[in-house]
Parts: structure tokens; sequence; C-alpha cells
């Protein structure tokens, strides 16, 4: 039980973060300009061959099929959350939304939890594979130094959990900056799969009550998920505001 205990530890534990290699800007821009083609392709022809499930009239077509194909839809729709987190071109509330007219609430949500988590750890990976030039070449210099409280370890895991935990956070570019921490992945995959959880499910049950004709309720419910995200949005620039004064005053100090 001691050594479990001690294993355990070791896993959440920060991990000392050293580039692998140093690649420039415009080798790891072409690395994901590749990549996110090739995706968008491959997008563009499952959208064509399946086109006839996507229409709203065969929406009970896809949802039947979905029943009777429950792990390959599964697996699909995952890979579709994981490319979103790795890509960011479609807002992630719109999968999730997708996500509970397909699957329903409880299912859409840990669908959505699996994909995002997926594609959080592959984010992560590559991050620490090319180094800051990677995450350079998809958000501006000016965005990635805004969060400089994420360097700190004393209050990076508790800043990570909230920014995670509040609606309407920029979580994708969060994702990217936190590989550049020495935060553990186990550690990660613990504090943002708890965090996510609530704006999740409340996404994946408005797209349910959507899918089942409920659209009174649907409505409530997205009208509720986007004063919270606005709230959310407006928290985390005080939260940010004050992060960068506090961090600017101590590195005076220095």
């Amino acid at each position: 039980m001691g050594k479990r205990k001690e294993r355990a530890k070791q896993l959440l534990q920060d991990k000392q973060f050293e580039e692998q290699k140093h690649y420039s800007k415009r080798y790891a821009a072409t690395v994901i300009s590749i990549a996110s083609a090739v995706i968008c392709a491959l997008a563009v022809v499952g959208a064509i061959l399946l086109k006839d499930y996507f229409s709203a009239e065969n929406l009970d077509k896809l949802q039947a099929f979905v029943a009777e194909h429950w792990f390959v839809g599964s697996l699909i729709f995952m890979c579709i959350c994981a490319i979103q987190v790795i890509i960011a071109l479609i807002p992630g509330e719109a999968v999730e939304i997708a996500a509970g007219v397909i699957f329903g609430s409880w299912a859409g949500a840990l669908v959505c939890l699996i994909g995002i988590m997926t594609g959080s750890v592959i984010v992560i990976m590559l991050v620490r594979k090319f180094g800051r030039k990677f995450v350079e070449s998809l958000y501006p210099r000016e965005k990635i130094d805004s969060l400089p409280i994420l360097n700190d370890p004393k209050k990076r895991n508790a800043v990570i959990a909230l920014l995670f935990f509040i609606p309407g956070t920029p979580k994708d570019l969060i994702t990217y900056i936190v590989g550049l921490t020495e935060v553990s992945i186990p550690m990660y995959i613990l504090l943002t799969t708890v965090a996510r959880i609530p704006s999740i499910i409340m996404s994946t049950f408005g797209g349910d009550a959507f899918g089942e004709g409920k659209i009174l309720k649907a409505i409530i419910i997205f009208g509720a998920t986007a004063l919270i995200s606005g709230a959310g949005y407006l928290a985390y620039m005080v939260i940010q505001k004050k992060m960068n004064k506090k961090h600017n005053e101590e590195k005076a100090d220095q």
C-alpha cells in the first residue's frame, strides 16, 4: 500500500520540462499547418460520406446509427473532440452541444471528456517536443505572456483548476501554455477533468433537450450558459489583470 501511494504521488509531482530540440518557428508552423490540412481534408471527406446523416430531416437516423454502432460513433466523436482541442477551429461548446444531441446528456458528456483529455495530452506532448516557438506559431506572444502565474509552482495547480472551472476562459490557449510548464500530465488530467465537468454537462444537457424537441428548455439552458460564460470571461479578465500586475511588481522588485 505504501509503495502504491508513493507511486501515485510521483505521478502527480511536477516534472522538469526541457525542450528536446530547438525548432524554428517556421518549422513548427509548417508542422501544424500540414497536420491541420490533413485533418480538415479528412473531416470534409467524412462529412461528404455522412452528409445524409447530418441533415435536419435525418437526425433520428443519425441517432439510430449511433445507438446501433455506439462504440464506433463514440470513437469518431472522441476524435472530433480531440481535434477541436488541438486545432481550435471550432468552439468547444458547439461540439459539446452536438454530443448532447447525438448521445444524450450523460453519455455525451463522457464522450466529450475523454476526447478533450486525449486532445489535451497530445497538445502538451507536442508543446514539450517542439517548445515555445510551436505555441507562438499558433498564438501571439502577448497572449502567451498574459498568464505568467502558470509558471509559479506554488499557485499554478490552483490557478489551472480555477481557469478551467470558469466558463468562457480560453481553455485551448491555457492547455498550450500548460505544456510550457512543469506540471505533470496526470496532475493536469486530474485538475481539468474535474473542473470541466459542470460546463460540459450544461452544454450536453442543452443539446439533449434540443435533440428531443424541447426547444424552450434548450433556450433556457443555452441562455443561462451564455450569461455564466459572459460573467466567467469578465472574471477571467479581472484575474488575468491582477496576475499580470502582481507579476510585474515582483519582477520590478527583483
